[in-house]
């Protein structure tokens, strides 16, 4: 992201939100995530309007379960 958010224009930002796995996704793929916890879709979402609507740019949110 911050390679990224150097590259582009002045008033153009770029983040990304990176949630675990999302709760409702869990009973078919939770598989493939054995031991991390999940996050819901509800905070997964607001992590990701609030890396539109901050001015923080080139940050990956993690959103931890």
């Amino acid at each position: 992201m911050r390679a990224a958010a150097i590259e582009l224009p002045r008033a153009i930002r770029i983040n990304s939100v990176s949630p675990t796995a999302v709760t409702e996704s869990m009973p078919t793929i939770g598989a493939l995530f054995a031991g991390f916890k999940s996050v819901p879709a509800a905070d997964a979402a607001l992590g990701y309007v609030r890396s539109v609507e901050g001015a923080q740019t080139g940050q990956v949110y993690r959103m931890l379960g």
